[in-house]
């Protein structure tokens, strides 16, 4: 049931109309419901854009919450953003770094290169330069455009996480 309502959004999502944002929220709140992981991850971020209703951080921090704990890696990574940035949730840099660290023993390549600039900086983990260079290593192993680029121009990571939340689910320009 969750994964036919999650897929009519999918269809109605791919042929982006305004008219069709109400039936898209209302099919993917429905699927989220049911605890599917996509549907909660991409319902959080369009909560969190403000897509087809009012921006709300708060209730995008608890969808994305909700489908970290069912397993998927990037609302996990979103999560994290929002620890470290204060959105949606209490700036909480601790939180962040565990978060980040949880991602990439899940496999997230982001998250290997997240929690290595928290090591670089110290955000929220002593710093550690030698632990952080072996995640951006690690990143780099699966060509993380980031920590090639930093590795060839011998520069050091960004201070803050990507700005912007994203997914499959957003309105063409």
């Amino acid at each position: 049931m969750a994964e036919s309502l999650y897929q009519r959004a999918t269809k109605l999502a791919r042929a982006y109309r305004d008219e069709n944002v109400t039936r898209i929220l209302a099919l993917l709140e429905e699927a989220a419901d049911l605890d599917h992981v996509q549907a909660l991850f991409e319902l959080g971020n369009w909560r969190h854009h403000g897509i087809g209703d009012q921006r709300d951080d708060e209730a995008a921090a608890r969808l994305w919450t909700r489908a970290a704990e069912l397993g998927h890696a990037e609302a996990g990574l979103n999560l994290a953003i929002a620890y470290e940035r204060g959105i949606g949730v209490p700036r909480d840099a601790s939180r962040a770094y565990e978060l980040y660290v949880r991602c990439a023993e899940a496999g997230s390549i982001d998250g290997h290169y997240e929690a290595g600039r928290c090591l670089y900086y110290g955000i929220g983990t002593p710093e550690d330069r030698d632990a952080a260079e072996e995640r951006f290593a690690t990143a780099r192993r699966f060509s993380h455009a980031e920590a090639v680029c930093d590795a060839a121009e011998a520069d050091g990571p960004r201070r803050m996480p990507r700005p912007s939340f994203a997914g499959p689910f957003r309105p063409a320009p």
